[in-house]
């Protein structure tokens, strides 16, 4: 999840360290950051790796930005074309993807967006499923359950009318450019 942050951050331009750290927020919540014990080894192992380079942008005492090689930019496209796991992070993997899809052509845009679809219509499905077997038996837990489960429900619905109206945009190519 954090070499794919990184690397599409990088499709953007040279980053140092502070500058990735600082993105991370911005893609995913205010409370998703990269420590700095994060950062700096997975910079180092992706340059040991080939896909970095160092770049300078600034003054001598300032850290190094990184940017991409073309193994890089290679190595970006594969995780994109990766199928996002079902797990812990999906919903983080998720947002990385949809921050960095810009980079990849249409076909391929269009197709995470459907993916993503399909994983709200079954986060839809799994909330309506136990809003109804929670509505069986009427408790102050269930009635609690509930509400939660109605924010969950409502969440995946409002993601998925944004995907769908996000792809009927793409195919329209309302692209700002």
């Amino acid at each position: 999840m954090n070499e794919l942050f990184i690397l599409g951050e990088l499709m953007e331009g040279p980053h140092n360290g502070y500058q990735l750290r600082q993105a991370m927020p911005l893609c995913l919540t205010r409370h998703h950051k990269l420590s700095y014990g994060v950062v700096y080894p997975l910079l180092a192992k992706l340059e040991a790796a080939g896909y970095l380079q160092p770049v300078s942008t600034g003054p001598e005492k300032e850290k190094p930005a990184m940017q991409l090689t073309d193994a890089g930019r290679a190595r970006f496209f594969e995780l994109m074309a990766e199928p996002v796991p079902d797990g812990a992070h999906t919903d983080e993997i998720y947002m990385i993807k949809l921050d960095a899809m810009q980079h990849l052509p249409l076909a391929d845009q269009l197709a995470l967006l459907a993916t993503y679809r399909a994983e709200q219509s079954e986060i839809i499905k799994d909330a309506q499923t136990a809003l109804t077997q929670l509505a069986v038996e009427q408790s102050r837990d269930h009635w609690y359950a509930q509400r939660k489960f109605e924010l969950r429900l409502a969440q995946a619905q409002l993601a998925l009318r944004w995907a769908t109206d996000f792809g009927v945009r793409l195919q329209h190519q309302e692209d700002p450019e």
